[in-house]
């Protein structure tokens, strides 16, 4: 090259550099590019090519066609919250660096075999919030490192065998949100490495035996289906399993037999079913359980002095919002000696006995909004709370009977 043609390309290449268009900011020491409401509609071309992460949220772009070519150094990559209708077919091929892209809050209907051709360093995946009602097979075969994948509130109803194929480092899969009527346990398959599975609100409403194929799952999410039957082998290989929501579903019992194989559950959430009561042995087989949630039950009223006895290691007890609980049963708190809180708040609790909790340990008791009956059988609750030596923190705790003493406070 001539020198005078050396000369034009350096300039050239030194003004691409410094090029920062209206509404952005850039900082060349990351190099990164901030472009958010800036009110652009097509991807700027003359940024610093050197860049690392770029962020196009909230803008009218509604293309991403040849326009991505210029920037091979990408690590992340927003284009969240604009029109984009279409990814087309290999626009991202140039970016081999890219570890992040989020394209949620878009109108993505439908994905193009090598819509993500070249991303084969990329391990988050957002595409939440768009008009997604099918996943092709292999569609995420070129993300071979792929570690989350977030897929909230599309139009999913099912998933095909070969949805992730390829897709063999995926730990969290995010599928809230959708219209799944069955679990998609043929897509799920392979998925070793899978940690976390979101399948909140959907249209569920049974889980069949080996629901999932996924052993190496930590945590799984299923509140707000409408789920009224779990098949006994429904969790039967999820033996790491440590946390499980099950709220606002239409469970009417515990689904003791499922439970058995989680023997290292940790977390169980359970609120806002119909179920009456909790059975002897209700939760047998969860010897690790550190926290237990059943709340806002309309329905329960009866808790077997036994259902908690196998759960020894439970640290936190919510049982609160439930109207129709009026007591609790002589020694259903009594052989958990490591509980720290107890929250039953707004129960229908008239008393409660000195003998049901071990109190050396408990470190936060929340009984408010119950119709406590203030009493010689509550004297010790209220000596407990007032004396100088407590570690208990129950605030704002009220009596609610005899009329004359409505509204007079136990705790300090």
């Amino acid at each position: 090259m001539a020198p005078r043609g050396w000369l034009v390309w350096a300039v050239l290449v030194t003004w691409a550099r410094a090029f920062c268009p209206p509404g952005c900011s850039c900082d060349d020491d990351g190099p990164s590019a901030r472009c958010v409401g800036a009110g652009v509609n097509v991807v700027p071309i003359l940024f610093n090519p050197g860049l690392r992460r770029l962020n196009l949220a909230h803008n009218a772009i509604s293309s991403v066609a040849q326009t991505l070519v210029f920037f091979d150094q990408l690590r992340e990559l927003d284009l969240s919250h604009n029109l984009i209708s279409s990814l087309g077919a290999h626009n991202f091929e140039m970016q081999r660096h890219l570890q992040e892209l989020r394209l949620a809050h878009n109108n993505v209907s439908v994905l193009l075999p090598g819509a993500f051709r070249g991303l084969t360093s990329l391990a988050l995946l957002d595409l939440g919030y768009n008009g997604l009602s099918d996943l092709p097979p292999a569609v995420l075969g070129d993300t071979p490192r792929l570690a989350v994948l977030l897929l909230v509130h599309n139009k999913l109803h099912a998933l095909v065998r070969h949805a992730f194929h390829g897709c063999s480092a995926l730990e969290v899969l995010d599928l809230c949100d959708n219209y799944f009527r069955h679990t998609p346990t043929a897509a799920l398959e392979g998925l070793e490495a899978l940690r976390v599975l979101q399948l909140c609100r959907n249209r569920l409403t049974h889980l069949e035996g080996g629901a999932f194929p996924t052993p190496a799952l930590a945590a799984l999410a299923l509140q707000s289906n409408s789920i009224d039957h779990i098949d006994a082998a429904a969790f039967h290989r999820l033996t790491a399993l440590q946390k499980l929501n099950l709220n606002d579903n239409l469970l009417r019992e515990v689904p003791e037999a499922a439970l058995d194989p989680l023997s290292a559950l940790e977390s169980l959430h359970f609120g806002r079913n119909p179920i009456a009561s909790l059975g002897a042995l209700a939760f047998r087989s969860l010897l690790s359980l550190d926290f237990l949630e059943v709340s806002r039950c309309p329905r329960l009223s009866r808790l077997h002095p036994e259902a908690l006895s196998r759960c020894r290691k439970l640290r936190s007890l919510t049982l609160s919002h439930n109207p129709s609980l009026r007591r609790l049963p002589s020694g259903l708190l009594a052989r958990l000696p490591g509980l720290r809180s107890l929250d039953l708040r707004a129960n229908g609790l008239q008393t409660m006995g000195a003998a049901d909790v071990a109190w050396r340990s408990l470190a936060s008791l929340d009984l408010r909004d119950n119709p406590l009956v203030c009493n010689c059988s509550v004297r010790w609750l209220a000596d407990l709370l007032s004396a100088a030596n407590t570690s208990i923190s129950a605030p704002d705790l009220q009596c609610g009977a005899p009329p004359k003493l409505r509204g007079l406070y136990l705790s300090r």
